[in-house]
């Protein structure tokens, strides 16, 4: 997991990632997943967050928060980066085509696969006529490895090993798939042009296209090396604090972060283990596990962010409440204000702002190199 989202997972306690994610990211776009997105956001009213008062946990002792010290590190974006977006921009253009040759690295090859493991198959090791790009990490490592060099009607043997968080019947099992060829497909695009870009793409050139492409990518880079700084210099602060965690506080952020995996699977009337499985490849278990990590640092930051809050005298205005009341409306597309209040308490939103004021005064009072 990225540095980045770790502590925007922290610092907006998952705004955003519930109820405000009205947006229907889901996979089909249909006008019934919309729906269910809006409702699902309505339902998730009585969403109850996990606040400063809520924790039994202590904070034993309060370690140094000013002149921390640390690097930010802006990864340099390459030509190979920029090609990457273009070539993605491009592939949206194309039409696949069937090619009479061995395929490659970003061919999409169309296949029927059969998996065992201990010598078993079952739903989820079949696939019929499943097209698949090479080199995409849609399968399992070492899969669409194994099928480069294939042509079409080649039936190949595919042996590897998933890996150990992947869900729970198959785990750091050996497995082998039976894989036939139906046929290699390329991406074409034959009028790749300025005009091309200019009529579809709303830019002057290619060049101006990436030009702003590389923009876009040096912008990113800025945002994730700040962010990055952010979480060094904030678990540099909670590294020289005392805490005596409780687990139940722990367990608490952990059902907090699975409240959005638990919308989504109802967003498209589906029971949590099965939507797990499907989009991630792991079970409730497993996730739960992995997040504890997170909630474990989230129990930190909260107990010694409220403590620095208290000794600078740091407090949010009804003005400054309103303030961010109003952007996170703007920000969501919710045209009363009462309407965010109505997803997210004053008191969850006024945890976010006091926690991002404490990141400010760490970072502001740090020595940054």
């Amino acid at each position: 997991m990225k540095r980045k989202y770790v502590l925007f997972c922290l610092a907006v306690f998952l705004l955003g990632l519930t109820a405000c994610g009205s947006s229907g990211n889901g996979d089909n776009g249909t006008d019934t997943a919309q729906e269910n997105t809006e409702e699902s956001a309505e339902e998730t009213s009585g969403y109850d967050p996990v606040l400063y008062e809520d924790l039994t946990s202590t904070l034993v002792s309060l370690g140094p928060y000013k002149g921390l010290e640390a690097q930010r590190a802006v990864t340099a974006v390459t030509d190979e980066d920029v090609q990457a977006e273009v070539d993605a921009i491009k592939k949206e253009y194309s039409q696949l085509e069937t090619v009479d040759r061995a395929a490659q690295e970003g061919d999409v090859v169309v296949i029927d696969f059969t998996g065992y493991v201990d010598g078993e198959t079952s739903d989820s090791l079949q696939g019929t006529e499943y097209s698949l790009e090479l080199g995409s990490g849609e399968m399992v490592p070492g899969f669409e490895d194994q099928l480069i060099g294939a042509v079409a009607d080649e039936t190949r043997e595919i042996s590897l090993t998933f890996p150990e968080e992947y869900y729970e019947e198959v785990a750091g099992k050996d497995a082998v798939f039976e894989v036939y060829v139906h046929e290699v497909q390329e991406y074409v695009l034959d009028d790749w042009s300025d005009e091309f870009v200019q009529e579809n793409l709303d830019y002057d050139s290619i060049a101006d296209m990436e030009s702003s492409i590389r923009a876009n990518l040096e912008q990113t880079a800025e945002e994730e090396a700040e962010s990055n700084l952010e979480y060094d210099l904030v678990a540099a602060f909670l590294e020289g604090c005392e805490f005596e965690i409780q687990d139940t506080d722990v367990e608490a952020y952990i059902d907090q972060m699975m409240s959005e995996y638990e919308t989504y699977a109802a967003m498209y009337s589906m029971g949590l283990d099965e939507f797990l499985e499907q989009s991630l490849g792991v079970t409730e278990a497993q996730l739960r596990e992995a997040f504890r990590e997170t909630a474990n640092f989230r129990v930190q930051m909260t107990l010694a962010f409220h403590k620095v809050a208290e000794e600078e005298g740091l407090t949010v205005s009804e003005e400054e409440y309103q303030e961010q009341l109003q952007s996170l409306a703007d920000q969501y597309g919710y045209e009363d204000t009462a309407d965010i209040e109505a997803v997210y308490s004053r008191d969850m939103i006024e945890e976010q702002m006091i926690q991002e004021r404490v990141i400010s005064l760490i970072v502001e009072n740090a020595v940054i190199s």
